[in-house]
């Protein structure tokens, strides 16, 4: 058989030749063969991965942003990589985010963000995803959302606290962490019926947050590097440290949260029976879900998720409102005259039910959530027994289709300077047609487990706040400070960005 052969630079040249003659094809397919080949997009992504890698990985979390360009060239639906699209067209929104496309997957790459991630939110399977996320909706109802009301705004009082007693020295307040100690106290009392007291840590409990970022991170280079956090998970902890010591706090976090399940599955723990409310974690260990769903890994997936992913999105849109509002005199002064039509004296505690009815206070939230971007990162829907269609174009099943909402909540048709901070945009009739472009918590069945919890925590502690305080924010600068500057699942600001540091300031009352 003399055409075989075991010469070293024969065998090199026949693979590459090979590996060539692989790239070419895929090339090929992907331009001109491929069942996205009539949507458009910049050549190099539809061709090739590495587009979106640059962007995300090397660049740091810069493809949302891209993206936008990328739509003003090629319009309201681009290929973003060699099998995805992305659509920027809030009229096809409800296309992709609803209950009646049949079954609703989640692809792997994105459910797969943070590695061998079993909780609901990281759950690829439709039918699957449905026993899971049942099992949690129950507590996320209203109803069950007002047994937490009391402890919300015991907390909040403790804040309130603070920010009274740092009016009093001057002392200032970085917003980024005294909101997020707040809402991550909340959850943890939800979730296990436990005091973390983190609103009362001198720095907020600032390391936690900081390491909560770099995490983030990690998950977004995940995506894209599919064996990154699995193989971070395999590793000691003290070579995990070693490598990056804020993923090795973070690890010791959810193996902390592991161990607060195994106390309640192993009746070491009944700190609910003092709480006065259900707890997410003590339920569920007594639910019907079968044995396969109660693992440990499972359920300590599913408390980080509910923790850090509850705490860190609501305390970003409590910071970028209370920014927008203290930068505004007139703002701040009609804000403050609603509420003291329902909060008279300064002390008193709003009434949930009282505030929702504010007409300016509801529209501040409103505006908060469009231009906050609580969460940054493309939302992904793929329907695999279902082909949709676009403008004439046949979307196949099982295709991931991607939607970012900070460009649809900057979509500057239907919200004019949408880089201003206006209230005003959500009152009257039209402000009415507007509401169903606002998708912050996204639709379907895949939406945003904690809706009502966030409105609740929204409408409490801001309208809380500013009864009681006005803030200094002459310190803080709106692009570095405020502004999202990097996109790693949630919104990060530029990289000197110390935070929102203001000034608390007492109000005693204003005519």
């Amino acid at each position: 058989m003399a055409f075989i052969t075991t010469d070293p630079m024969s065998l090199l040249a026949i693979a590459t030749a090979s590996w060539v003659v692989w790239v070419v094809g895929s090339v090929v397919y992907r331009l001109f063969l491929h069942p996205l080949a009539s949507f458009p997009g910049p050549k190099l992504a539809i061709a090739t991965y590495c587009y979106e890698w640059y962007y995300d990985l090397l660049r740091g979390g810069q493809y949302t942003f891209k993206l936008k360009e990328l739509h003003e060239k090629y319009g309201p639906v681009v290929r973003l990589n060699p099998d995805e699209l992305h659509f920027n067209d809030p009229h096809y929104y409800d296309e992709i985010f609803n209950n009646k496309n049949g079954k609703v997957e989640k692809p792997y790459k994105v459910a797969n963000t943070f590695g061998p991630y079993p909780a609901a939110i990281g759950t690829v399977d439709h039918d699957l995803h449905r026993i899971r996320r049942g099992a949690l909706n129950p507590f996320f109802a209203k109803r069950s959302v007002v047994e937490i009301l009391p402890f919300l705004q015991d907390i909040t009082e403790r804040l309130s606290d603070r920010f009274d007693a740092a009016s009093k020295t001057a002392e200032p307040v970085n917003l980024k962490y005294s909101y997020a100690a707040l809402t991550l106290d909340v959850m943890n009392e939800y979730c296990f019926s436990r005091d973390t007291q983190t609103v009362m840590k001198s720095d907020y409990g600032r390391k936690t947050f900081d390491d909560f970022d770099t995490f983030l991170g990690m998950g977004l280079a995940n995506i894209h590097i599919p064996w990154l956090m699995k193989a971070i998970y395999s590793l000691p902890d003290w070579f995990s440290r070693i490598i990056n010591p804020a993923i090795g706090d973070m690890l010791d976090v959810r193996e902390g949260l592991a161990k607060l399940v195994e106390d309640i599955r192993h009746g070491n723990d009944f700190s609910y029976e003092k709480s006065g409310h259900r707890t997410i974690f003590h339920d569920l260990l007594e639910s019907r879900l079968p044995p396969s769903e109660l693992g440990r890994d499972r359920l300590r997936d599913e408390a980080f998720s509910l923790v850090f992913a509850g705490a860190a999105t609501t305390a970003y849109v409590l910071k970028t409102v209370s920014y927008f509002v203290a930068a505004n005199p007139a703002m701040r002064q009609k804000l403050f005259q609603e509420l003291k039509t329902v909060i008279p004296r300064r002390g008193d505690r709003p009434v949930l039910q009282d505030v929702e009815k504010l007409p300016y206070l509801t529209a501040v939230i409103q505006e908060g959530l469009r231009i906050s971007q609580p969460i940054t990162h493309r939302m992904c829907r793929a329907f695999p027994d279902k082909a949709l269609t676009y403008n004439g174009l046949t979307i196949p099943p099982g295709t991931a289709i991607h939607s970012t909402t900070l460009l649809l909540h900057e979509n500057e048709q239907l919200f004019q300077d949408p880089q201003a901070f206006k209230p005003e945009r959500w009152l009257g009739e039209e402000g009415q047609e507007l509401q169903r472009f606002l998708v912050p918590f996204a639709r379907g069945t895949r939406a945003c487990l904690g809706i009502n919890l966030a409105w609740a925590e929204l409408y409490l502690i801001l309208a809380t706040i500013f009864r009681r305080f006005d803030f200094d924010v002459s310190g803080v600068v709106r692009q570095r400070d405020v502004d999202v500057a990097a996109d790693i699942i949630l919104p990060v600001q530029a990289p000197d960005s110390p935070g929102t540091i203001v000034k608390a300031l007492a109000i005693e009352d204003w005519v």
